[in-house]
């Protein structure tokens, strides 16, 4: 079995073997700071970070670069599909639900629990690899048409400026541009009702 890689990005170097023992089935990658972790996330491209998010740590660290919460957004925004597991001390909740509403997919308590963090760690690859599953099957899928996108996009415009013109007809008609007889051929033809 091919070991998964778990990026754990703190400046606690005792925190890497403490993970290592809880997940022996997986290859540790460890970063001190923000910038240490966006390298690694370049060079790994893990499916799951195990990210301290405590302000504290990450800000005063050597390799720092920001806090642990501007590194949830840089690692998401360098790559979107990266489970990001934050690891918050107990008695900061405000800061485990910061992390979640910039996108953490689940909050590990810190000092951390090996059995706990096996589980958070374990359900991050589930899911990373149902995500990984879909996408290769839409992939497998035929692309739409661009008959078909130019009937949706079309659609779409009908409907945004019916409700931007309050279901007025001739405002309709005269901010996409068309004549009445126009604009109820396209209605007809998208199957939109305009009563």
């Amino acid at each position: 079995m091919v070991p998964r890689t778990l990026l754990v990005v703190d400046d606690d170097p005792t925190l890497e073997g403490r993970v290592q023992d809880a997940l022996p089935v997986c290859r540790i990658v460890a970063a001190g700071g923000v910038a240490d972790a966006l390298e690694a996330v370049r060079a790994h491209r893990p499916p799951v970070v195990a990210l301290s998010v405590d302000l504290a740590q990450l800000a005063e660290s050597p390799n720092g670069g920001g806090d642990g919460l501007d590194a949830l957004s840089l690692i998401l925004g360098e790559a979107p599909s990266i489970k990001v597991i934050a690891l918050a001390p107990h008695d900061q909740r405000v800061l485990a639900v910061r992390a979640v509403a910039r996108g953490a997919h689940e909050v590990c308590g810190k000092p951390i629990d090996a059995q706990e963090l096996a589980g958070v760690v374990q359900r991050a690859f589930q899911r990373a690899d149902l995500e990984l599953e879909g996408r290769r099957l839409a992939i497998g899928d035929a692309p739409p048409t661009l008959r078909v996108l130019r009937d949706e996009t079309e659609r779409r415009a009908l409907l945004d400026t019916l409700a931007r013109s309050g279901g007025n007809l001739s405002a309709t008609a005269r901010l996409l541009g068309v004549s009445r007889p126009t604009l109820y051929s396209l209605l007809r033809q998208h199957g939109i009702r305009a009563d």
